[in-house]
This record gives structure tokens, sequence and C-alpha cells, in this order.
């Protein structure tokens, strides 16, 4: 189930329900424009982009990349307007970053539930698909809060005061220049290797993870972690790891080797995971990921002692890293890969 795309459906029929004429801009052969469509048919025109996150509260950090590269394609679009929708809640620290973009508006969880609310189809979809997104959130979903409608139906109007526009500047892709530079090192070659995979890690979860130590010894330095992290974040999916596999710490290993990863490498990291000190789950970043054997017995350490070993491929990684360059949820891999791995485990 694509989830990004069923959420992106939904907006733009929430936007026509309310009388406005969708513009499509993707489909084969049409390179990212930085929106998912367009409204026009109106006194002005409005370029909109639509992120599902994987947690109620979105991170600030991707909240500013998003808002950045909308402005961005908004000018690039010559649109007078932006709106950023998400199923997240905002909160008046985040929205509060619009005050850098006067052309820009955001329609959080709150906003669009209003807006889905005049059509019991639409409300019923975006219910369904919300809670579906909050796969591991331990809790049922909160009551929308009141909203203003008159705010919103001027909003709906475009009614805004124009300001004066400036040349578009692209958001600097950092999440691709470190993809670039995993890409660059050699295969085999393991120090260079951590140390790309190592930055990567800490961009995308610098939000979400504190306490960074690369090279980790355990007391006895009987083991060595590549990086190990605290995890400090109430995105759904970490509190997951906290709650249900005793988590708090995540060790990451890095893996630059000619073919798949085998079994050998997921017992390895096995012996560093001791979910009674609260370290009970790792991610093996590796050249070319998993292959079945590594996955049987990612699958056996889960089963029969909780611990939780996922494996990401540098493909995956660069997914992951392109997804935080956009503002996207970058967290969604993970989850996904996380409900295969729970829904399809064995006896």
């Amino acid at each position: 189930m694509n989830l990004p795309y069923l959420f992106e459906q939904l907006v733009e029929e929430i936007f026509q329900f309310h009388q406005f004429l969708v513009v499509r801009v993707g489909g084969p052969g049409v390179r990212d424009l930085g929106y998912d469509f367009a409204l026009d048919g109106t006194p002005t025109k409005a370029v909109v982009e639509a992120k599902l996150y994987r947690s109620l509260g979105a991170q600030s950090a991707n909240i500013s990349q998003a808002l950045e590269r909308l402005e961005s394609s908004r000018l690039r679009a010559e649109a007078e307007f932006g709106i950023l929708v998400t199923n997240s809640r905002l909160t008046a620290l985040q929205k509060s970053r619009l005050q850098r973009y006067s052309q820009l508006r955001i329609y959080d969880y709150d906003i669009l539930a209003a807006l889905a609310a005049q059509e019991p189809g639409l409300a019923r979809r975006f219910e369904e698909i919300t809670r579906e997104a909050l796969t591991f959130r331990g809790e049922d979903l909160p009551n929308p809060a009141p909203v203003e409608m008159s705010t919103i139906t001027a909003d709906l109007g475009l009614a805004w005061t124009l300001t004066e526009s400036h040349e578009p500047v692209e958001p600097p892709a950092k999440g691709k220049a470190l993809c670039d530079a995993i890409h660059a090192v050699p295969e085999t070659v393991s120090k260079p290797f951590e140390v790309a995979c190592s930055a990567a890690v800490r961009y995308l979860f610098a939000d979400h993870l504190v306490a960074f130590d690369d090279q980790h010894g355990s007391h006895t330095k009987m083991h060595f972690f590549d990086l190990v992290a605290r995890i400090a974040s109430t995105a759904d999916f970490w509190q997951a790891l906290i709650t249900d596999f005793r988590a708090r710490y995540i060790v990451f290993e890095f893996k630059n080797y000619k073919k798949e990863i085998t079994q050998r490498e997921i017992y390895t990291t096995e012996k560093y995971l001791y979910p009674i000190a609260m370290r009970g789950a790792a991610i093996i970043i590796s050249r070319h990921g998993a292959d079945q054997g590594a996955d049987k017995a990612m699958r056996g350490a889960l089963r029969e002692s909780g611990k939780l070993i996922l494996s990401l491929s540098v493909s995956e990684l660069c997914q992951m890293l392109e997804a935080r360059d956009k503002g996207s949820d970058h967290l969604a891999l993970l989850v996904d890969k996380l409900d295969a791995m729970l829904m399809g485990l064995e006896r």
C-alpha cells in the first residue's frame, strides 16, 4: 500500500471538493518539480505539496526543509502561493517558521481534518490513512482541535496579499552529497565507508538521536560498535523501539562488502545487543543489503531473543537521504521494514 500516494490523492480530492481546479504535474518523463499539483481556475494560482509523516508530531527539520523547497518551487513555477499539507500536527514554533515565507501556508492535521469533515467519505479516508500511517502510535488519534472556518475559507479563496518576489534559490541537497560520498568509497574499503555512513546517519537522525559515539567499546572491550546513539525522540517509530524492543540505545554497523551480508554478520551484531541494558535494536548498513540467510537470521534473533536487527542497503540509505532533502518522511522506509518483519514473523 503506497500511503504517501493515497494521501496525495486524498488532498487533491479535498481541494476539488472545495471547488478548485487541480492541475497535475506528475507522470512518466516529468522531472520532479518540487510540488505535487497546482491549483488554478481561481483569481490566483498555488502549488501544493502533500507530506505524509509516520508520526503525529513532525520533526522541525523536515518542516523547515519542506518549506524551503516549496518556496523555491513556487518561485520557479511563478505561482503566487504555496500550500504545504500534512497529516501531522504542527506546534506553534513550527508554524512560526512561516514568517519567513509570506506566500506559503501550512494545512496540518487539524485544518485538513476540518476540510475533510465537510464530506463524510473524505473524512473517513483521512482517518483511515492517518491511522495506518501512525502504525506505532500507542493511543487513538486525537480529536482535531477547533479551527476557525472563516480563516480556512479565506485561505481557500487564496485572498492573500502579494509580496515582492525573489529569485528562486534551490535548497542545498546535503543528503545527495552524502550519498555521493558513500558511493565514492571503493568496495571493501572499511574506514572511509564507516565515516561516510556515520555522517549520513547523523544527518538523517539528528532530530531523533543524541550522544552519538563512534567505535564505542563495551566495558570489557570484547565488542566495539561502529556507531551507537541514544534515542531522544517522540516520533512513533522510535517510541516503539523503546517500549516494544527495550531499545533506549541503538547500534549502527557499516559493512562495505562486495556481496550481500550473510547470517554471519547478523550473528555478530546480535552479540552486541542486550535488551536488559536497553540496547535491543541495531541497524546494519551495507553496500548491497542482506541475503536470504541474513534475513532468516534477523527474524530468528527477533523470534528467539526479542532483538531487533534491520538491514539497509546503500541504495535504501540514499532513498532516505533524498527524502530528508525534500522534507519528506525519511523514517517511512524503516517503518515499512519493521512492519514487514513483524507481520511476517513465524514461530
